[in-house]
């Protein structure tokens, strides 16, 4: 398949601070797009790398790199790259993740809606630290939303976004993502799709259009992090024109994830004993007993009765 019909020049933004382990895979998979009207803005965060190097051994005038003299958070650095395009759409693609070839030409088609203002697809996961013995990596199939939504709080709680499966429309992007940002670096992709869907509709294609690698290095792994980047959020909820009901709704919801997290947080330290305080606040569901179970049973006395049963 060729590109057809309105072409729109597609401006994909990657972030990187020090990615030059996957980086080029994932420039590869842009140039092997079928649609063929993009630009990447290649926005390194005060790293020192080869991301550079790497990014100029393709000689493609359409990768436009910039190097940022001061490490910022993910979210500004984002914005930074966002300031950058020329795009009338821009996309995402984290240095580590890969696009399947159709990925563009697939998405662009869902913004003949005039309604359109962002498309998300399914994706793939794929486990570098699966350790399995064939030194495949595990993957699996993650899906998005089955039908178009307008909805922000039906998104906000059953968030199915993979960023670099994003793409939105410049115009509401300009309108609603803030200047400055709040200091985000791991739930900023959450905080700039409810902003996207306070002047629209979620497009989703259900097919997998990128792979994820699941590794060591992701940042996302950072609990501390996360549990700080919630707590602000929470007190930004007016900010995402929801009805009352729904705020009271979601702000519920976040609380209960911020207990979650913060019992995982003092479990990792050993202080078990605080973390069973939490997770008792938790509502009663199938997540709680696990967690509940984890704290009450030592992890020495579960890996003898795993290792039993495997006997």
């Amino acid at each position: 398949m060729t590109d057809t019909g309105p072409t729109p020049l597609v401006s994909v933004i990657m972030n990187a601070y020090y990615s030059e382990e996957f980086l080029a895979e994932a420039i590869a998979s842009v140039l092997a797009q079928t649609y063929s009207n993009w630009e990447i803005i290649l926005w390194e965060n005060k790293s020192s790398d080869g991301t550079r190097e790497i990014a100029e051994s393709f000689n493609d005038p359409r990768i436009r790199y910039f190097f940022a003299p001061d490490k910022v958070s993910l979210y500004e650095s984002r914005m930074n790259a966002f300031k950058e395009s020329g795009g009338e759409l821009v996309a995402f693609l984290d240095c580590d993740d890969l696009w399947m070839p159709e990925k563009l030409n697939i998405q662009i088609a869902m913004f003949g809606d005039t309604e359109c203002v962002l498309s998300c697809s399914d994706y793939i996961v794929r486990n570098q630290n699966s350790g399995h013995k064939s030194n495949k990596a595990k993957e699996t199939r993650y899906s998005t939303y089955s039908v178009p939504t307008a909805s922000a709080y039906g998104v906000a709680v059953d968030y199915r976004v993979g960023m670099s499966t994003l793409v939105a429309r410049r115009a509401v992007a300009e309108a609603v993502w803030p200047f400055p940002p709040p200091e985000y670096s791991i739930i900023e992709d959450f905080d700039m799709v409810l902003r996207l869907m306070t002047a629209g509709m979620l497009e989703p294609v259900r097919e997998p259009l990128m792979v994820y690698r699941r590794h060591g290095k992701n940042f996302s792994s950072r609990l501390d992090i996360e549990i700080v980047e919630w707590q602000d959020f929470e007190q930004r909820l007016t900010e995402f024109g929801l009805t009352g009901s729904e705020e009271v709704l979601l702000k519920a919801e976040i609380r209960n994830r911020l207990l979650n997290m913060q019992c995982r947080q003092l479990r990792t330290q050993g202080r078990r004993r605080e973390a069973l305080k939490f997770a008792k606040l938790l509502p009663s569901n199938l997540s709680k007993f696990r967690l509940l179970v984890s704290l009450a049973i030592p992890r020495r006395l579960i890996r003898l009765i795993v290792s039993a049963d495997c006997s």
